[in-house]
């Protein structure tokens, strides 16, 4: 399969709680649209066919119809990993489909792509090959919710392209935490 003609899903990650944030980022918005909605968007300019919410236990859906996952392990941002590919958090408001685009020219089949600077990797605008579900679902079972491991484990399995850090994706990249961080 080309990488043109990958199948990616992509999923939203909305289900932290925002405690630094002090109210849901989710609801954030960016030029007039909320985040959640925003990120869906970017997954699907950047290809993705189907796009679900990953949410906690009885979080509400902020009035998306689509699809969802609920993470019932609370496992964190790896607990809605597992069963897909295209992954992008919602508190990441400078993500846009090109960044996705450039780890899509990078996948294979059974091998996803993510970018690495200084401080690791960047696992929440990252796509993630199907068969890393069984090495996230692994991790979930063993208690180990850290997605820096997966991902280097994920690497050395040659299951994960290594992009580096270019000019330009820091700021990409950065999320929001608290609301000094929104401006």
């Amino acid at each position: 399969m080309s990488p043109g003609r990958m199948d990616l899903a992509g999923v939203v990650l909305v289900g932290g709680r925002s405690t630094r944030m002090g109210r849901s980022k989710a609801r954030l918005k960016v030029d007039g649209v909320e985040l959640w909605r925003r990120q869906l968007d970017v997954l699907a300019r950047a290809g993705a066919r189907t796009a679900v919410l990953a949410l906690r236990p009885r979080q509400r859906r902020f009035g998306w119809r689509g699809g969802e996952i609920r993470d019932a392990a609370a496992a964190g941002p790896l607990g809605g990993i597992a069963p897909f590919l295209g992954v992008l958090a919602v508190d990441m408001p400078h993500v846009d489909a090109a960044l996705f685009r450039r780890l899509r020219r990078e996948c294979r089949p059974g091998i996803g792509a993510v970018i690495r600077g200084p401080r690791g990797y960047e696992p929440l605008a990252a796509i993630y090959p199907r068969e890393a579900a069984a090495l996230c679902h692994a991790q979930v079972r063993g208690g180990r919710f850290s997605l820096q491991t997966l991902l280097a484990a994920l690497v050395r399995r040659g299951r994960m392209a290594e992009l580096p850090l270019r000019a330009g994706d820091r700021e990409r990249l950065e999320n929001w935490n608290t609301r000094r961080d929104v401006g």
